[in-house]
């Protein structure tokens, strides 16, 4: 006795129809489904040309769910469908049908005919017993496959041969063999359908961030926008969906089925649903992620890469900064007599505030700045990767090495004695030569590490203790001039 497997799912979400109310089917009558197989000699079709709704939600990490309706003439009582027209990338596990809201559905059974790279093999298999052709350089001859497994074993007039399965011809295809994949599902319902509803999740596409900054650095202001890229590797084609891209972080615990699919088109399409203005979508919370969309009229083929827009601009004031590390082990800093020359981090610092429903978080993405040279020119300053910024959270990006500000670190004095069972007692003084050489004023962050229970003694600027065995100097180094900043150490115990 087959286990009945009952779905109640509510498909009205997603395509507004279809929810799984209704009587319920009994048991027996479900199972009868499965014991009268053999009477249900032919199969519907629920074909992908007869597809009314589609809707595509594509999430992290090359994973997307669909959504989609199609007609079908589906009598009531039990029956067999042939669902065609999916990718090779289906999760066939996560498969749902849901039907109109007068009628109920119980499908006892799913089987999935991937006719991907495997389709050979699983059509030779049904061969065996019968004729084949077999290649042999220019030849064809004629044998009987007798088994399979990695190599077939075929019966000539010359006897019986071991052959590669890419020598061996099939003649004929089997009756309702599809090049495409399908799944065919037993099923039974309480009253003659003709639309049925499904949602399954696929791997293979997937969709990325990608941020835009004009960076204006004499009004320390970056205005800031966000195009989604959206790639197709799953190996079929999206036509007319309704497409949503979802951020955030879903846990995941299976491996996503990818396809070995065709190098992608070499142009990148600008989506005709996109308006000529290239308004940003709609944006919506859903749990602990976000949804963009929809997106209308979305069509790519196997292999596309689709542009979108996303984020309007946003006008963002910058807190600019070049960043130096210190970077001398403390108990050997004084064993090299000659100054440190290092160049330090230019970072620019930026806050989200909402976008314009204050509520919008920037999803993960690379940050791309731009900025205009003294000849009017717009030049490529940088970029950096953005991890998903939530609303008021600040967000750093590194621009590159500053090429107008540099210092030197120099040991100036060190002193180091043995103590019986306990460190060696530290004593050290160091300097910082910052050289700002631009037009403009620099704010400039050194950063100091040092064991914890060293103690700075002396210093001519002030410090931050940011964490124990971290201390940090903010300091203005105003344009074409030079600064020291000084300070004494000791180990204290």
């Amino acid at each position: 006795m087959s286990v009945t497997l009952r779905n109640r799912f509510a498909l009205a979400a997603l395509l507004g129809t279809a929810v799984f109310f209704g009587p319920d089917i009994e048991a027996a009558r479900a199972q009868d489904a499965s014991e009268n197989r053999a009477k249900l000699n032919t199969s519907i079709p629920v074909s992908a040309t007869n597809r009314t709704k589609l809707q595509l939600s594509v999430y992290p990490g090359n994973l997307a769910m669909v959504a989609e309706q199609r007609t079908a003439a589906i009598p009531e009582g039990q029956s067999i469908l042939q669902i065609d027209g999916l990718a090779p990338t289906v999760m066939d596990d996560s498969f749902l049908i849901g039907t109109p809201n007068n009628s109920d559905l119980v499908w006892t059974s799913l089987r999935n005919s991937m006719n991907g790279a495997d389709t050979i093999t699983a059509l030779l298999r049904n061969q065996i017993g019968k004729e084949v052709i077999i290649r042999r350089d220019d030849d064809l001859i004629e044998g009987t496959l007798l088994s399979l497994s990695g190599m077939a074993l075929v019966q000539t007039d010359a006897g019986i041969e071991q052959v590669p399965v890419s020598q061996i011809i099939i003649s004929k295809l089997p009756d309702g063999f599809s090049p495409d994949p399908s799944i065919e599902a037993e099923i039974a319902t309480t009253s003659a359908l003709d639309h049925l509803s499904m949602a399954y999740l696929l791997g293979g596409i997937g969709w990325s961030t990608s941020y835009v900054g004009h960076y204006d650095s004499d009004a320390n202001n970056l205005t800031l926008s966000a195009i989604a890229r959206v790639t197709n590797q799953s190996g079929t084609a999206f036509d007319d969906a309704q497409l949503r891209l979802v951020a955030g972080d879903p846990n995941r615990v299976s491996q996503t089925p990818m396809y070995a699919a065709k190098a992608a088109r070499s142009e990148m399409m600008m989506s005709s649903m996109a308006d000529s203005s290239g308004a940003a979508p709609d944006r919506e919370s859903f749990e602990n992620l976000h949804v963009y969309g929809p997106f209308d009229g979305l069509s790519m083929q196997d292999g596309d890469t689709v542009i979108l827009p996303l984020i309007d601009k946003q006008s963002l004031p910058v807190t600019r900064r070049a960043i130096f590390n210190g970077s001398s082990n403390a108990y050997n800093m004084g064993q090299n007599g000659e100054p440190d020359f290092v160049r330090p981090d230019l970072e620019i610092k930026i806050t989200n505030k909402g976008g314009a429903d204050n509520q919008s978080p920037w999803p993960a993405g690379i940050v791309r700045i731009f900025a205009n040279s003294q000849s009017g020119d717009t030049r490529f300053v940088g970029e950096d990767n953005l991890s998903l910024t939530p609303v008021e959270r600040e967000a750093t990006l590194r621009l590159g090495k500053a090429s107008d500000v540099s210092g030197t670190r120099h040991v100036t004095s060190f002193t180091r004695k043995a103590r019986p069972n306990m460190p060696d007692a530290v004593t050290a003084d160091l300097e910082w030569k910052i050289s700002n050489t631009s037009s403009r004023s620099e704010t400039i962050t050194i950063y100091e590490n040092m064991p914890s229970d060293w103690v700075v003694n002396a210093e001519n600027h002030k410090h931050v203790l940011v964490q124990p065995g971290l201390i940090r100097w903010d300091i203005d180094v105003p344009a074409n001039q030079e600064i020291t900043v000084s300070w004494s150490v000791s180990s204290i115990n």
